[in-house]
């Protein structure tokens, strides 16, 4: 392992060595490459900007325009009276699933195989994964079943439907089953008033891409889904991260940025925030309507983790304010991560132009993935698969809070993950480091920093990523221990 100073020095010769057009770009790209070749390693500590400009022979403002470059590409965390870290490894942890180790009846046989072929290894880490959120897929509703049925009830005709074109929004009886999913999440639209995307992830980008031009601002909570701080960096939409309290983003914070000018949407996922599980109560709901009417501000609601609550008692903001408020219905986690449908509740004069973008980007969403969608919400598996994994669920939240008893945790009740506070003595990286040594994977809260202000101090559980209770409990008493004992060899 190279030396501080072997460190630094390599970190000057690729700063001198970049061809970025500009100081603070090369400093970027000197700390990416650097990063790359491994000199840098994820929770490493970085030069002060005072240490970093007089290394490199620039200003200190052009450090810590290259730091903040470098943050909106991912590669390094700032931290309010700490300093700048290399981000973890597992950047990706929302974005990117681990691979996803299959049974051997699953595995696709070569022809005279099917007794002999050897079962496929399964990655002891995977099992301990609570990185990634991948709610309790065992419980997904049966798709050899659910096509069984389609080639009942469908004649020949109906089936070749699903292989012809048709207009980006969606089939008809699709979007009317998109609207009664909606309804689940206290949303109440028609067929018409919505478009059929490839999942949550394809609905963001269709609305960001169609409703902002670069240079417009994206206000967000300063811990949030951290595809926002990728997407906002590729389509030059900058982050204005507003501060929070224990009952979400702060109003009056949204409208001292809002009166700066240049912010055009809000992202907010109101019910179930990632990471922190905050719930924004309906009087803060209405007060942050009343500041986004204010400044004609667009509203992005991706309450994507709703429904893993037992009950909607608080009105969405679709309802509260429909004229700027685009929703995002997910059915990914409820009915599959691989079925990649959701419905995107906009506005009825935003609904053509982002059904023109659908149509640049996929042509349409895949209609028999629609139709699979449909059935399973028009038959009620949906519903039946939705209660399955809420008491799933459910047990599993309890296990955490037996297991992490004396730890500060926020749980809910049946959600698919939990918030993990940490003490002064740790942070986020240092503590997924040391969970990594023991095949735990874990989301460190500097992973869903946007890049200003002081990082909330703790981890992110997710519960459904393991196979089995036996696995989420080895996991969890892990991390106590490694929290007890201060020390990652402790109990080995």
């Amino acid at each position: 392992m190279p030396t501080s100073d072997e460190r630094l020095n390599r970190l000057r010769q690729l700063y001198e060595s970049s061809d970025a057009p500009c100081r603070y770009q090369k400093v970027a790209a000197a700390l990416e490459e650097g990063i790359r070749q491994g000199t840098f390693l994820p929770g490493d500590a970085l030069p002060t900007q005072r240490a970093l400009a007089s290394l490199l022979g620039i200003t200190t403002g052009t450090a810590t325009h290259g730091y903040a470059e470098a943050a909106k590409r991912g590669l390094v965390t700032g931290v309010t009276g700490r300093g700048s870290f290399v981000s973890s490894s597992g950047s990706d942890v929302d974005v990117m699933p681990p691979p996803a180790p299959l049974p051997p009846s699953t595995a696709w046989p070569d022809k005279g195989d099917e007794e002999t072929a050897p079962p496929r290894e399964i990655d002891d880490n995977f099992c301990r994964n609570l990185g990634f959120i991948a709610p309790f897929e065992s419980l997904n509703p049966s798709l050899h079943d659910a096509l069984e049925r389609m080639l009942k009830r469908m004649d020949a005709g109906t089936m070749a439907e699903l292989q012809s074109y048709h207009r980006p929004a969606g089939m008809e009886r699709h979007r009317e089953a998109g609207a009664l999913w909606a309804g689940r999440y206290g949303v109440h639209v028609s067929g018409r008033d919505l478009l059929i995307c490839a999942g949550s992830q394809h609905a963001l980008m269709t609305l960001l891409t169609t409703l902002c031009t670069p240079g417009d601002r994206l206000a967000v909570e300063t811990l949030s889904y951290p595809l926002l701080r990728q997407l906002s960096w590729r389509l030059r939409l900058p982050l204005a991260p507003i501060r929070t309290d224990a009952c979400g983003m702060l109003p009056d914070a949204l409208e001292n940025v809002c009166r700066n000018g240049g912010v055009k949407a809000v992202y907010l996922m109101p019910s179930c925030r990632n990471p922190t599980l905050t719930r924004i109560p309906e009087a803060r709901r209405r007060e942050l309507v009343e500041v986004c009417r204010r400044h004609d501000i667009i509203i992005i609601e991706d309450d994507v983790y709703a429904l893993a609550l037992n009950a909607q008692t608080t009105p969405p903001l679709a309802e509260l304010a429909p004229e700027r408020t685009c929703f995002i219905a997910a059915t990914s986690e409820i009915l599959g991560g691989g079925l990649r449908v959701a419905y995107l509740c906009p506005p009825q004069h935003m609904l053509e132009e982002l059904e023109r973008t659908v149509s640049y980007t996929i042509s349409m969403v895949p209609p028999l993935m629609a139709e699979l969608a449909a059935q399973w919400i028009t038959d009620g598996t949906a519903d039946r698969t939705l209660a399955a994994k809420r008491r799933e669920a459910a047990v599993r939240n309890a296990l955490a809070r037996d297991i992490l008893d004396g730890c500060p945790l926020m749980s809910r009740s049946s959600g698919f993950f939990c918030w993990l506070g940490l003490p002064d003595s740790w942070t986020g990286l240092k503590l997924a480091a040391e969970a990594r040594k023991r095949g735990v994977i874990v989301a460190e809260g500097e992973h869903f920093h946007m890049g200003h202000g002081t990082v909330e101090n703790g981890v992110r559980l997710a519960l459904g990523g393991v196979q089995s209770r036996d696995d989420l409990a080895d996991a969890l008493g892990i991390i106590k221990d490694i929290l007890e004992t201060g020390s990652p060899e402790a109990g080995d």
